[in-house]
Order: structure tokens, then sequence, then C-alpha cells
């Protein structure tokens, strides 16, 4: 009895050891530092909003004809961001990474819990969603970070207020969807999930009249932008136009047959998914609306695959509660009785190895610079597309030779080139995409960038006084065997063209 006394004195370090030891777990996960392509557009928009005394409705970075308003859905993001990177440079923006990554694994966990998921079965599924979840979301800095935080927050509400069938919890839900739609539009998931709770309530002969009496409250606070109406006007128009040259709007098959996602991804899923269908199958689970969210965004990220996080987190908080039987049975029948007997008269060997994994994995945290943005200025293989690397030697050289004037380029660098060469420079096109270009001109335009008919059509229509683009393409090769054109400075990812 005295060494179970002794136990219990020792088990609040214990838990906090383990806590900390499974936060330095994520993060290292998490501690992903390659810029990502649109960390420059938030940075760019956030330095126009706090210059400028008027609100940025219209574009000023294209030369390019933009639309009459400029619907950014992430404005808010960069107003986050901006004054973050002033006084902490990429640091600060690493960090709201780490934070927001953990705040939502821990509401995961928590809905897990709620729902009565043992704590080790809770802990072994986030494990398991771990590489899937941030694979697919959180491989760079991007606006996505609030929208899973909000997603993991709103489905703690809404499945905390089913469980104990109350309701005050709810009214979250709106100045939540406030702040979402300003940050991302991914605000629509947090709408659609509480849509589905409605209707599975509904087909699951519960009551259901509240979901949508919040679901009407929380769409009519997503008004409160800067745009108005206007805002669910782009938004309608962004969710149904095609982005085939985007590779994360893809469909996982797609993806996989072009050699753009590993066969390790594409089996990590496969495994999540029979595991899933497994434990509902051994359990005859019931719960229709759990089931219902689950097959919906497992359907939405197999045909467009950025969405398949979403069917991550919703795993991490659903199926804990189908692995804990397991663990209930091995405790009735003992098996563990003399392991713990064991080790609680071992609470300082337990605490110890803790000790030893905690430093493990703050050494591999720390090793990587984790609160650096790399910016590479090389492909590093032969397949890398411009976006994952940036033309740093170009930029230097318009810089150092004060060049200046409309520059066309690659769409996954307009962004990186507007932050650093803006008022320099007037650049076109970039990942903006749909919220300053219309369909047509993008069209144009990647016509043009893969060379499809006379590329000197668009430059006629469209002209600049340079192009800078991929090296390695053959669009390179075209504009080198045209005499209106010169090659100021090329190297192994880029190539700089200017007007003779």
């Amino acid at each position: 009895m005295q060494d179970f006394a002794d136990f219990k004195e020792w088990s609040l370090w214990i838990k906090l050891g383990l806590g900390v030891l499974i936060s330095l777990f994520i993060v290292d996960r998490l501690a992903t530092v390659n810029a990502d392509a649109d960390i420059w557009g938030y940075l760019a928009f956030g330095r126009l909003f706090w210059n400028n005394s008027h609100f940025p409705y219209h574009d000023v970075f294209s030369f390019l004809p933009t639309l009459k308003v400029w619907v950014y859905h992430e404005w808010l993001t960069g107003v986050v961001f901006y004054p973050v990177y002033q006084a902490l440079g990429f640091a600060g923006i690493q960090f709201l990474k780490y934070l927001f990554g953990l705040a939502t694994i821990g509401l995961i966990y928590l809905t897990a819990r709620k729902r009565g998921g043992l704590p080790l079965a809770s802990v072994l599924v986030i494990i398991l969603i771990m590489r899937g979840f941030i694979y697919y979301g959180y491989s760079p800095v991007r606006a996505q970070l609030f929208t899973y935080f909000f997603f993991a927050l709103t489905l703690y509400l809404l499945e905390t207020s089913r469980q104990t069938q109350t309701w005050r919890r709810l009214w979250a839900l709106v100045p939540i969807q406030v702040l979402w739609c300003n940050l991302h539009g991914g605000f629509l998931a947090g709408l659609g999930l509480v849509a589905l709770y409605a209707l599975g309530e509904a087909l699951s002969r519960r009551p259901y009249r509240m979901y949508l009496g919040f679901l009407a409250l929380a769409g009519l606070a997503t008004l409160v932008n800067p745009y108005g109406l206007q805002y669910w006007h782009y938004l309608i128009q962004a969710i149904s136009m095609p982005r085939p040259e985007i590779s994360e709007w893809g469909s996982i098959y797609h993806l996989y047959r072009t050699g753009q996602i590993s066969s390790t991804a594409v089996i990590n899923l496969a495994v999540m998914v029979i595991l899933v269908l497994f434990l509902a199958w051994r359990h005859k689970w019931r719960e229709l609306t759990p089931a219902l969210c689950l097959g919906l965004t497992l359907y939405i990220g197999l045909t467009h695959i950025r969405h398949l996080v979403f069917c991550y987190l919703l795993v991490g908080a659903y199926i804990p509660v189908l692995l804990t039987p397991y663990f209930d049975e091995i405790k009735s029948r003992g098996k563990l009785a003399g392991v713990w007997d064991r080790l609680s008269r071992l609470p300082g060997l337990i605490l110890a190895l803790i000790a030893v994994f905690i430093g493990l994995f703050a050494y591999l945290f720390f090793h990587q610079d984790p609160f650096s943005l790399k910016i590479p200025a090389r492909p590093l293989t032969a397949m890398e597309a411009p976006g994952n690397y940036y033309p740093v030697g170009a930029v230097e050289y318009i810089q150092g030779h004060g060049l200046s004037g409309k520059l066309l380029t690659e769409f996954g660098w307009g962004e990186y080139l507007i932050w650093t060469l803006y008022p320099r420079c007037y650049v076109a096109p970039d990942g903006r995409y749909e919220t300053v270009y219309s369909g047509k001109l993008a069209k144009e335009f990647f016509a043009f960038l893969n060379a499809d008919g006379d590329w000197r059509t668009f430059v006629k229509r469209y002209p600049p006084d340079m192009i800078l683009i991929d090296s390695r393409s053959r669009l390179d090769r075209l504009i080198r065997g045209d005499p209106h054109w010169r090659q100021a400075y090329v190297d192994a990812g880029c190539a700089l063209f200017l007007r003779h």
C-alpha cells in the first residue's frame, strides 16, 4: 500500500511529463520549415492594410486586368501575420502554427474523451492520424491553420451538445463564424458540419431543430465581413470553378497516378479507412451522425485531396470510443495487473524514461531550426515545380540593377515577387488566382505558360517589360529564340528576360 501511495505522489509529475512528451511529438511532426507560396500574399496584404488609411478593395499589385473588387477571403490572416512578422520575424509565424496545431489536436482529444474514449485509446488514434493530418494540412504555414482549429472547436461544441442534450454552448458558433469567415474561406466546412449534425440527428429521430437554428445564426454571422453579400457571390464561383493547375484540388487517384503524392500516403489513408470500417463492423456501430460526417468528408477528400484533413480530424474524435472496449477487456482480465504492480514500485524510473524521451524529441525538434522559414533558391529535384522554390537570384538581379516595370512570371512565384518587388514592379499572375483574375484570363495565362499555341499572343495582348520563368521549361527555350527578348539572368531554376 505504501508503494501505491508513493506512486500516487509521483503520478502528477508523470502525467505532466507525458503531456510534455506528447506535445513535443506533435510539434516535431509539425516542424516543416519551407515557406509556402501563400505566405507572401498574406504578408503583402498585411503590409498594404497597415500602411494605408483605407481598406484595399482593389488590387494594386498586378499589371493584368483584374476584377472590380478584390475579394480576399484570407484578408484577416494577412492583418494578423504582418505585425507578428514585423515584431518577431518568421519565428512568430511559426510559433502560431505550433500553437494552433497543438490546440487543434487538443480539441480532438477532448472530443474523443467526451464521447467516452479512454485517454490511451484517444492518444493512439491521434498518433495514427498525425501523418495524414500533417501531410495534407500542416506542411506549410497557411491560413488553413485557423480553419482546422475552428473546425475542431466546432466539432467539440457540437459533440458536447449532442452528448449532453444541452444547447447553450452552440451560441459560440456565431462569434466563431465571424472570425473564421474573415480569416479563411474554409469556414464553409464549419457550416457544413452543423448541417450534417442537423441531418444526422433528424434521421436518428433525435432533437435536431436547435442545430438548424444555430446554423441559420452562424450563416448570418458570415455577413460580418468587408465585402458583405459579395463575399458569398465570390465563394459560389470559387467553389464551382475547376482548378486543374493546382494539385491540392485534384483527386487522390489523379495525384497518385501522376506521382504527385507518395504510395506511403495512400497506404496510410487506406489503413485508416480499413481500421474504421473494421471497428464499426466489430462493434455494430449505429451512430448515424458521426458516420454521415465521416463518409461525406472521406468522399470530398478523395475528390479534392486538400479536404482529407477534415476526415482525419473526425476519425481522431469519433473512433477512440470504439477502441475503448478492448482496453476495458484487458483490464477486466487482469492482464496488466502484474505490470502495473511492478511499475507502481518504480515511479522514479518511469519519470526518468519520460525525461529521456522528452530530451530526444526536444533535440529532434530544435535540430530542424523550427522557428525559421527557409526560402529555397533552387529546385532540389528535376520535377520540382516553381512555388516549391523561389527565384531569389533573379530578385537580387532586379534589385541590384534598378530594374522596374511590368513583370510576367510563374504562377507559383507571383506572391513572393509581390512581397519582394512591389512597388518597384507590378507582378502577374499570382496565387491569389480567382480572387483577382477572371477565369478567362487564367486560362489564357496557363496556355501561355504551357506554350500551347503561339506564346507571343499573350505577350502582345498584355505586354510586360520582363518575363521571369522556369529555366527548365519549354517556354524558356522559345523565348530565348525570339529576337525581341534577351536573357539577362539565368540559374538552375529561373530565367529572366528583358524586352530589347
